[in-house]
């Protein structure tokens, strides 16, 4: 009889256990979050190409012997600074041949004007006739049409003998010399490539569903392999009217100062604030679950979780946006949220 007894509180035991084992799993383990607020910013990342403002090709003005080189291919070189002379020795004698014709020019204009004025007061006289006064007249302003012309030569003649002086047009460097000491120059032969590497700029292309979004003066993020510890902010400068009917994107146009060893023709990645969302609603991206309705997140209430609904939208660096559903504060399931359901039993566990 006592061994029958010792067998019944065996089975009890045993039952006890299982059952209490079944309550244990039906919980299921979570953490818990909070909703929290911060700033968000809508970003969007592209590559470009780096070029430069200003790269002129600078030609010859004048045609002649190169007689000297004083610049070379890498060189940085500053308006102004004379870069190759041409032989100027025949713009010399044209320019004194100016100088001679205007010289003889003003000497007949000023003995041509002495005779207008005798003959105006032989005139009054009635020493000579109307006919010889308008032609006296006639004669000292064809010569004052003629030192005109011969002025503009004098100009011209002085220009021709500046241009045997070749000058970089702006502060660069030269990225190609096509002369030598020796060569015979045409006019208008090319005979320095220049780069402007200090103002450079950037076309950037994105794609066409960011139009309404893409404003002048929006920051931008640039970086380039070429200088890596280096990033630059700069803004949206203009963007083009059109888009691009190959590509389907719209280009954008911006420009810096080069901060340092940033090559024109190197690649840049850049990244533009399209939009800052200020005090935004967010939750960790685990903490949102999708299921067939939709984003839910799991709202703690005592020892059981409520399925909410949420409305989401910017995802940044682990968090995403709650646009409505939840409130600051609100105490939601993280690790584990998957397994969940409405009205799950859980146990927390934050550690």
């Amino acid at each position: 009889m006592t061994k029958i007894k010792n067998n019944n509180k065996g089975y009890l035991f045993t039952a006890l256990l299982f059952f209490s084992s079944q309550i244990i799993f039906a919980q299921t383990t979570i953490s818990t979050t909070s909703v929290i607020t911060m700033d968000l910013q809508e970003e969007e990342s592209v590559m470009g190409m780096i070029f430069s403002r200003a790269s002129p090709s600078l030609a010859a003005e004048v045609s002649g012997r190169v007689i000297e080189v004083l610049a070379d291919i890498g060189d940085e070189v500053k308006k102004g600074q004379v870069l190759a002379k041409i032989d100027p020795e025949k713009y010399r004698l044209q320019l004194a041949q100016s100088k001679a014709e205007m010289a003889r020019l003003s000497a007949l204009l000023i003995n041509q004007e002495l005779d207008v004025k005798r003959a105006e007061e032989l005139f009054k006289d009635n020493l000579v006739s109307a006919e010889m006064m308008d032609r006296s007249r006639a004669e000292y302003s064809a010569l004052k049409e003629q030192i005109n012309a011969a002025e503009a030569q004098l100009n011209n003649s002085e220009r021709l003998l500046q241009e045997t002086e070749i000058k970089a047009p702006i502060t660069s460097k030269i990225s190609a010399k096509n002369i030598d000491v020796g060569d015979f120059v045409q006019t208008g032969v090319i005979v320095f490539e220049l780069v402007d590497t200090n103002n450079l700029r950037v076309a950037l292309s994105f794609p066409e569903y960011q139009n309404l979004k893409l404003k002048k003066g929006l920051t931008v993020f640039l970086r380039t392999p070429t200088s890596k510890d280096q990033m630059v902010e700069t803004t949206i400068k203009d963007i083009k009217p059109d888009i691009n009917s190959n590509s389907r994107s719209i280009i954008t146009i911006v420009d810096f100062e080069n901060p340092g060893f940033w090559v024109p023709g190197a690649s840049t990645q850049a990244t533009i604030i399209l939009s800052t969302i200020k005090n935004a609603l967010v939750l960790p991206q685990l903490a949102v679950v999708r299921r067939s309705i939709g984003n839910v997140a799991y709202l703690i209430d005592k020892d059981t979780v409520v399925e909410r609904p949420i409305d989401t939208g910017l995802e940044k660096n682990g968090f995403i946006h709650i646009k409505s559903g939840l409130m600051k504060g609100d105490i939601v399931a993280l690790d584990g949220a998957g397994f969940l359901t409405n009205g799950s039993e859980i146990s927390i566990n934050n550690d």
